[in-house]
């Protein structure tokens, strides 16, 4: 028993001193903006952004996450637009796979998990070293971030991209971004169209037809509409609008809000990464239903 423990534990050794460091040597290369310096890019150029998270890459290789089932067409829409190139579109992914020296305990150890469990080696196949990528957390900007004052640095800055904007957010019909906070209330008007709370992909030409028949071109879009967001924005940067996958933005600013250490259900609203966060009460806010222009789950 002895000699297996110690067996073992070399293992680990191996795997987390050895092994790791390895991995992520791979990385060193690969140009990631830092948050602060993403959204800057992003309003100077009004450019579109695609972000891919550890949810991406899992659907590319075929895994399941919680909002969306696995899904070929989805993985080979994902792999394309993880290595276009358009003029006006960039592609976001996560910082922590260079640096996670911003972020908690927790949260260090889930990316260090990311490189080992989740094929480090095959992520990084998908990327170039000659693109410059934006930080995928940008709109991950709280609870992961160990220093609370960078997060609020992060979000004053954040609030700056649709300052005085025509706004549509596009999301799930459990999201309910920015209702019952002040989150957009810099924006100059807000407007909402709502598709599947999940597997969103299943509805995707209906959501593109429903924002080309419902946005004009001078519109900023906002997608909080899980990983089919990731597309959509590409997609609609070709088409000549801008579109910023927003992701879990709405749910980091309540996080902030209340000042919480680690994620908590936010009652009215989708909250994947919180146990129960999938049971959402109903809404009863008139000013959310009067920003609905469109909802193609009816």
């Amino acid at each position: 028993m002895t000699i297996q423990r110690i067996i073992e534990g070399l293992k680990r050794r191996y795997t987390w001193y050895v092994l790791l460091p390895i991995i992520k040597r791979q990385f060193h290369d690969i140009q990631i903006l830092d948050s602060i310096t993403s959204i800057n890019y992003i309003i100077n150029h009004r450019c579109s952004v695609s972000r891919f998270g550890d949810g991406e890459f899992d659907l590319i290789e075929g895994r399941k996450v919680g909002y969306q089932e696995p899904n070929k067409k989805l993985a080979v829409m994902l792999k394309h637009v993880l290595q276009s190139d358009l003029p006006n579109h960039m592609i976001g992914i996560p910082r922590p796979l260079k640096d996670t020296t911003m972020l908690r305990k927790q949260s260090k150890e889930f990316w260090e998990r990311f490189f080992l469990v989740h094929h480090g080696k095959s992520v990084r196949k998908l990327l170039s070293t000659k693109k410059m990528y934006l930080d995928t957390q940008l709109s991950r900007f709280y609870i992961e971030n160990h220093n609370k004052e960078y997060s609020k640095e992060i979000f004053v800055n954040l609030r700056k991209i649709w300052d005085n904007r025509d706004i549509v957010i596009v999301e799930g019909i459990k999201t309910r971004s920015g209702v019952g906070n002040d989150l957009y209330n810099n924006a100059k008007s807000i407007q909402r169209i709502l598709g599947p709370a999940t597997n969103a992909i299943d509805k995707y030409d209906e959501m593109l037809n429903a924002i080309k028949n419902n946005v004009l071109k001078d519109n900023l879009i906002m997608l909080s509409y899980g990983p089919t967001a990731t597309v959509l924005a590409y997609d609609l940067a070709k088409l000549g609008y801008q579109a910023i996958d927003i992701g879990h933005l709405d749910i980091e600013y309540e996080w902030m809000r209340r000042g919480v250490q680690t994620e908590v259900v936010i009652d009215g609203k989708y909250t994947n990464e919180a146990k129960g966060g999938d049971v959402v009460a109903d809404c009863n806010d008139e000013q959310y239903f009067s920003q609905i222009i469109c909802d193609i789950t009816k």
